[in-house]
């Protein structure tokens, strides 16, 4: 079923016109898991992306996360460079890494894929932990100060931070869809059900591949430099072989083929992780089981799922008290297509 332009226009300006209120009416912690929600929404994004454009699952997103965040960190604590040069130069850094390690990425695929970038987020992590004259190690680097921006501090201002950043959010995720609906993304999804097919058809295989590589590490970047400021260190974890699982968790709790999905699935987690954990020491027992059951019962993730469950409930609805001519895929609409189709008519 198709969905109405004017219907997701109005869920969009309704969805930002709440995001916009948040700092306004909402709690302090309620703003401050809200910040984590989006610099973690956007490296769940960036796996997603690719995951469900190009079918490649990905375990070092979370190496440019981390990648930008000590670029900015040691830019700005090292040399007291000024904003903007820091997050600039991590943006940099972390497309340049990607443009390197897609080198060698982009000739596998599959199981294959998914090992190597394993090997490559290991090997990142293994420098940021032991390069300590430069990283300082396992205790990492602290007392990052989040910019002025617009003569408004981000540092002493939550509510700043909070729009300072929603503002880099939702151009990510508009980014990244419109790079979905796009002829790049329709090439991007041709690549992912016949690669062959496409290369045959002339299509640059590769260098398809490699560019949706760039632009999903870039995504990563953007949220490991609020990341950063935010959390005013940044350390090993971030780029840790666990961050990376909890990205692919959170893209398979939403759903792998949405970049809502993804944002969604940070949203659950992120809560149930802070949630669960004051209540038990045994929370990751619960999420594990959570996580068992959305992969048996909705393997779409829950937006993919869901979504099948409402256009079958509304099909059946129909099925019931609607007009059934014109409805795709049913024998009325078959048999009128036939009719209109005959040279008779």
């Amino acid at each position: 079923m198709s969905r109405s332009p004017l219907a997701v226009k109005l869920v969009a300006a309704a969805a930002l016109i709440v995001m916009a209120a948040v700092p306004w009416f909402a709690s302090g912690f309620f703003v401050m898991m809200c910040i984590r929600v989006m610099y973690f929404g956007m490296l769940s994004m960036s796996l997603v992306f690719l995951a469900g454009q190009l079918g490649m699952v990905s375990l070092m997103q979370a190496s440019f996360f981390g990648i930008a965040g000590y670029f900015v960190a040691i830019l700005q604590t090292r040399y007291h460079l000024p904003f903007p040069i820091p997050p600039l130069a991590g943006l940099a850094a972390a497309v340049v890494a990607a443009a390197l390690f897609g080198l060698l990425a982009i000739r596998t695929k599959g199981v294959y894929f998914l090992m190597l970038t394993l090997v490559l987020g290991q090997l990142t992590w293994a420098l940021a932990s032991q390069w300590a004259s430069v990283t300082k190690g396992d205790t990492g680097i602290t007392n990052v100060q989040a910019p002025i921006v617009f003569g408004y501090s981000a540092e002493k201002s939550q509510t700043v931070f909070y729009f300072f950043q929603l503002t880099f959010f939702l151009a990510t995720a508009w980014l990244l869809n419109a790079l979905k609906r796009s002829a790049f993304g329709l090439m991007l999804r041709g690549v992912r059900d016949s690669e062959t097919r496409m290369a045959m058809l002339g299509y640059p295989v590769a260098a398809l591949r490699y560019v949706a590589f760039i632009f999903a590490a870039l995504a990563a970047a953007v949220g490991g430099v609020f990341f950063t400021y935010f959390t005013r260190l940044i350390n090993p974890h971030a780029v840790s072989l666990t961050a990376n699982v909890e990205t692919l968790l959170a893209g398979i709790l939403g759903g792998i083929n949405s970049l809502f999905g993804a944002v969604l699935g940070t949203v659950i987690l992120k809560t149930l992780d802070v949630v669960l954990s004051g209540v038990t020491k045994r929370y990751l027992l619960i999420m594990g089981s959570m996580f068992l059951l959305v992969i048996m019962f909705a393997p779409q993730g829950l937006v993919g799922s869901t979504r099948k469950y409402w256009h079958g409930l509304v099909n059946r609805v129909l099925d019931l008290f609607g007009p059934k001519v014109g409805r795709p895929g049913t024998k009325a609409s078959i048999e009128t297509e036939t009719t209109n189709s005959s040279p008779n008519h």
